[in-house]
């Protein structure tokens, strides 16, 4: 690679010179870097490369407690941290870390097979079946077992090792679990520390069981995305209900780059989000490439027209329009 920069470097570079470059899949990432003489050759694996060495970081990151500098938008597409939206969403995410960092210290001084009742739960949300706490009455120390359905036809035999360990797991404790396993298992680890570069290397070992690893970041984030432990908070804004008729068909307003506020009216509740572009919609800190999608996950599902859905206000006028007059034509 030219100057000798890694992939992460490289997607970074491009990302921090293009600062009007919010979010780009990682084919066209690639097709940049070549253009810029940073890599020999823009092909799949090549630009496959680049987006394996982002979501490793992503990955990397979030086990550790960490922001990483990149963010994933789903379907390939990647974006930079600092260039996501300041103000209230920063506001929102400092909140959500401070509340993860306390969510892992009450996991610590929990008692160790109220820890691994948790754990059963947690696998009932993943979708395990069959999901039994062995505890103390477990062969080789398995304190969970479960089987995970694929496809409704391929099974799955998992055993469970958990720790509330606040040093990281050591390349032995990976080979005592896999030591463990019976013939067709596949085991999982769960701590609430982290794992050991050789620890790692254990279990991602392609010759030996399978062994895969869950951080106590990663745990956290499984009970915040299935509501255990923790308490929703929404934030509802009050604003005066005006008139939406308007006759006077204003020319189209663009959004010229910059972020713009849009709200809707569902079951006499003001929902706000922000419009970045029509393939980028922020809605309760999660990004939508659609307007659509955004207007979906307010109606809890139910399909709608995004674009006369969401609303907003003409800062010249005062009026208020629906956003399809932010769209080019």
């Amino acid at each position: 690679m030219a100057e000798n920069l890694t992939y992460l470097e490289i997607a970074y570079k491009i990302f921090s010179e293009e600062p009007e470059l919010k979010q780009i899949h990682y084919r066209d990432l690639a097709n940049k870097a070549f253009d810029l003489g940073l890599i020999e050759s823009d092909d799949l694996i090549i630009a496959g490369n680049i987006a394996s060495a982002i979501n490793a970081d992503i990955r990397k990151s979030k086990s550790q407690g960490t922001e990483s500098k990149f963010i994933s938008f789903g379907k390939g597409l990647y974006g930079l941290l600092e260039q996501e939206p300041k103000g209230i969403f920063a506001d929102i995410r400092n909140k959500n870390q401070e509340v993860k960092k306390q969510l892992l210290e009450a996991l610590h001084a929990m008692h160790p097979s109220k820890f691994e009742e948790l754990v059963g739960e947690v696998l009932r949300n993943l979708g395990f079946e069959k999901v039994q706490v062995t505890g103390k009455t477990g062969d080789g120390g398995i304190d969970v077992t479960g089987e995970l359905v694929v496809a409704g036809i391929i099974k799955n035999n998992v055993s469970v090792q958990v720790k509330r360990w606040r040093n990281n797991v050591q390349r032995a404790s990976i080979s005592e679990l896999r030591g463990s396993l019976r013939p067709h298992q596949t085991g999982l680890f769960i701590t609430t520390s982290n794992f050991s570069r050789q620890s790692i290397e254990e279990a991602e070992d392609p010759y030996k069981a399978t062994i895969s690893l869950m951080s106590g970041n990663e745990f956290v984030d499984l009970l915040c995305e299935f509501g255990v432990g923790i308490i929703l908070e929404k934030v509802t804004i009050f604003d005066i209900d005006k008139n939406e008729i308007n006759f006077d068909f204003p020319e189209i307003s663009e959004s010229d780059g910059k972020e713009i506020e849009i709200f809707a009216n569902y079951k006499n509740h003001k929902h706000f989000a922000v419009y970045y572009s029509p393939t980028k919609i922020i809605y309760e800190n999660e990004v939508y490439n659609s307007p659509s999608g955004a207007g979906m996950k307010v109606q809890n599902g139910l399909p709608v027209n995004g674009w006369k859905f969401w609303k907003f206000i003409d800062l010249k006028t005062g009026k208020i329009h629906p956003i399809e007059r932010l769209r080019k034509k």
